[in-house]
């Protein structure tokens, strides 16, 4: 081992010894008299420390990390197993109980990430910079737990103290996790209030920010067990006799808005479903005058609160029972109430949209309805009523063109201009009545929706490794105006184009290099395959079996161009020869197709003018004749 290199000044190996083995040495070579016994080395220096979990010698001595002995310059290249092969462990300091380094003050289970916490001091005391690349599993060779594992785990053993602070084994324990001062139904989604402080609530720790909701409810426990909350109550009608309704006949005379009422509920949904006026403002439509229909007694309430419309709709729309013959969810309260405008309504702010404003008042019409304000055509035109106010998101903070650039991506020109009922609109990735599609919590599972293919790529991606959130579908393509993506993007440093985040200098710029050269030389493969089709079609007929092919390699085209989100140029390269095959073979058929069109056309014109000839020698003929037989 040593004398391979020479290092230490022993004598090097001869050049014909260069592949002689340790025993081979052995045979020729005897210990002089004196020398140390088998298994003492005692002419090297002894660890002073036990090398149990501190295997890894080379970790701390290569740069002399922590006041070690630095590795002396002709040891250069061993390994820690030829470290060990002479240093041995000191007989005094085997079994040393007393070690120097700071024990671990808490329970390993749930924490043996030791760099999710102490790489950047969130949690715990920050990595002394000689510690900043180690592994977590490095940390445990030195730092020992100060108690025993046990058979309970969690983030209690932690969080115990009133600062949050940790606690020892044996001190007393204190509330240190929060409860939890509100019920969870409809409050469901931690993240989405606490992640950007929504409504004054506490911000996630630093520590805690990649954490699922699932994670927070783990430690945080609500204060009491909420109830299953009832639905809301209905509005208690009078009895009265069928097909009688004052309302209808009295608004009926009235003029604006308030006449406009009564053909506008005509129209609906609810008046084909028997839901008339008294259903959502009380009152008694039987009642022989309008005091007496819009009295207390009667249950009148008139004009709803815009705070209390969600749960009046709520009264019938969460109805299980109700809302099983109609085929309808009853969730959308529940879910209206985990949504940002379900919770600022909550907290006494009344601009936020509601029922009304989405689906109408009085017109509320099915949702395949072309007119329906939430037909799929027509739902951007709705949010943008809020959404491209400057007035009205001015109080919030938030930008109004997302209508403007949503109307200019290929999701909106999809829909408007293809009408295209497939495309995205705003309810498809926001939803329609919660923050988020059910299910869902994050941007690249929403895209996923439609996107599986390009997902399944992704995920394998550096791109994906690097964390959720950290580069995801609207890094590079945008929220709203997602432009129809091209190649383009691995070229140039604009925003969401590759140059962006990496130089073409470095790995990351030259595999976005290396995959625009790879898909815009396919690309051109196919596009050249397409016009030698056509070109074939011009001339005759192409053999259904070529045209089969040739879409074979436009999905292949579409293929590859989902395969690029994993960043592998091998991937990419791999199916780009498959279309190249494709190509070479659709196009050698082309060529053919084209030269026996060519020949037959040939053939055809030769019988045309042979045929053309016989004609006319036949006809010379009988003129010949008839002039002979004339004379």
């Amino acid at each position: 081992m040593c004398h391979a290199t020479g290092i230490a000044g022993v004598t090097q190996l001869p050049g014909d010894h260069a592949v002689q083995t340790d025993d081979v040495c052995q045979v020729c070579h005897q210990p002089a008299a004196g020398a140390a016994p088998a298994g003492e080395s005692l002419a090297f220096p002894a660890m002073p420390h036990s090398s149990e979990g501190r295997k890894n010698c080379l970790a701390c001595h290569r740069a002399g990390l922590d006041a070690f002995p630095q590795l002396p310059g002709d040891h250069a290249g061993q390994t820690d197993d030829a470290c060990q092969a002479c240093h041995q462990v000191s007989i005094e300091v085997v079994h040393d109980e007393s070690p120097k380094y700071p024990i671990i003050p808490h329970r390993l289970e749930t924490r043996n990430d030791c760099r999710a916490c102490h790489a950047t001091g969130a949690g715990g005391p920050r990595f002394p910079n000689d510690h900043a690349g180690w592994p977590g599993e490095t940390c445990r060779g030195c730092h020992q737990p100060e108690a025993p594992v046990s058979d309970s785990a969690g983030c209690l053993d932690c969080h115990t103290m009133p600062d949050g602070a940790m606690a020892r084994e044996g001190e007393p324990r204190a509330e240190g996790v929060s409860t939890i001062p509100h019920p969870l139904v409809a409050h469901d989604d931690c993240r989405g209030c606490h992640q950007g402080g929504v409504g004054g609530a506490p911000l996630i720790p630093r520590a805690h920010t990649a954490w699922t909701n699932a994670i927070c409810r783990d430690c945080h426990q609500p204060t009491t067990a909420a109830p299953a909350e009832p639905i809301p109550t209905p509005i208690v009608l009078n009895p009265r006799p069928e097909n009688i309704n004052s309302c209808r006949e009295c608004h009926l005379t009235l003029q604006g808005k308030h006449g406009d009422v009564v053909p506008q509920w005509e129209r609906s949904i609810h008046a084909e479903r028997q839901v008339s006026c008294p259903d959502c403002h009380g009152g008694d439509p039987a009642a022989g005058t309008m005091e007496a229909a819009k009295s207390p007694e009667a249950n009148y309430i008139g004009v709803p609160a815009r705070a209390d419309i969600p749960a009046l709709c709520a009264s019938c729309h969460a109805d299980v029972a109700r809302m099983r013959q109609y085929d309808l969810p009853t969730d959308q309260w529940a879910r209206y109430r985990e949504s940002i405008h379900g919770y600022q309504l909550s907290k006494g702010d009344a601009n936020p949209a509601t029922c009304f404003d989405c689906h109408g008042g009085h017109q509320i019409l099915k949702v395949d309805d072309p007119a329906s304000t939430v037909y799929p055509s027509n739902v951007a035109d709705t949010c943008a009523g809020c959404h491209a106010s400057e007035a009205w998101m001015a109080a919030y903070n938030l930008p109004t063109n997302q209508f403007d650039l949503y109307r200019q991506s290929v999701h909106g020109q999809t829909l408007f201009d293809n009408r295209d009922f497939r495309a995205p609109t705003c309810a498809t990735c926001h939803s329609s009545h919660g923050p988020t599609p059910p299910g869902f919590e994050e941007v690249a599972d929403i895209c996923a929706s439609c996107h599986a293919t390009t997902q399944e790529y992704y995920l394998k991606s550096p791109h994906a490794k690097a964390g959720r959130g950290a580069l995801e579908c609207v890094t590079c393509h945008g929220p709203h105006g997602v432009s129809k993506p091209s190649e383009d993007l691995f070229v140039g440093s604009r925003p969401g184009h590759c140059g962006a985040c990496h130089n073409p200098d470095t790995e990351p710029g030259q595999v976005a290099q290396s995959l625009y050269a790879e898909i815009t030389a396919a690309a051109q493969v196919y596009e050249e395959t397409k016009a030698a089709i056509q070109s074939a079609q011009r001339v005759g007929t192409v053999a259904v079996p070529l045209q089969e092919r040739l879409r074979e390699a436009e999905a292949d085209l579409t293929t590859i161009r989902a395969a690029q989100h994993a960043l592998n140029p091998d991937i990419v390269h791999e199916q780009a020869n498959d279309i190249r095959a494709v190509a070479d073979e659709v196009k050698a058929g082309a060529r053919k197709a084209i030269i026996k069109s060519i020949f037959l056309c040939g053939v055809i014109m030769v019988a045309v003018i042979v045929g053309g000839l016989t004609v006319a020698l036949f006809i010379h003929k009988r003129e010949l004749d008839r002039q002979l037989g004339t004379d």
